[in-house]
């Protein structure tokens, strides 16, 4: 599964594959078997055999690790808004799909009148079920995908307008 994250002021994506009780992560700086597992009362990061103690807190979308004597900050980006396209000349933009998969179903119909949240798709991938949700308040122009239809990576999903004035 694709997941993309902002790390520094800089967006990055990595890709998560379960293997056992750990996780096979690759992303821009390579390719690494991680695992976050609990020793006693300490929660202990082992990254490709070498181990670590760590604190992790989870604050939101926001991901604060402390590890090795360093702090690092995590943000989750939201894959509706990290693969929405905009259209300058309609004023539409759409949802794409971040990783390949199938539509659970979909809680929209279109002209829909929808806030900020609300769901409008639901897909799964990998036995892991994902809501895309509307990025900002609009109308669903438009519905691309039907429930129980396949779809690979980046395929559009739902269009979204902004509410007419």
């Amino acid at each position: 599964m694709r997941h993309a994250f902002e790390i520094g002021g800089i967006e990055t994506e990595v890709w998560l594959a379960r293997d056992g009780d750990t996780y096979r992560l690759h992303g821009d700086a390579g390719e690494a078997r991680v695992a976050l597992a609990k020793r006693g009362s300490d929660a202990v990061l082992d990254i490709d055999g070498l181990t670590e103690k760590a604190l992790v807190v989870l604050d939101g979308e926001t991901i604060h690790v402390h590890v090795a004597g360093g702090n690092y900050m995590l943000r989750h980006l939201d894959p509706a808004r990290r693969f929405a396209d905009g259209d300058a000349g309609s004023g539409a933009d759409v949802a794409r799909a971040p990783m390949p998969g199938t539509v659970v179903r979909i809680d929209v119909t279109a002209g829909q009148k929808v806030a900020t949240g609300d769901a409008l798709v639901v897909i799964e991938s990998m036995k892991l079920e994902t809501t895309i949700r509307a990025w900002h308040d609009g109308v669903v122009a438009d519905i691309h995908v039907s429930a129980g239809q396949s779809f690979d990576r980046d395929a559009v999903l739902v269009t979204l307008a902004a509410e007419a004035a």
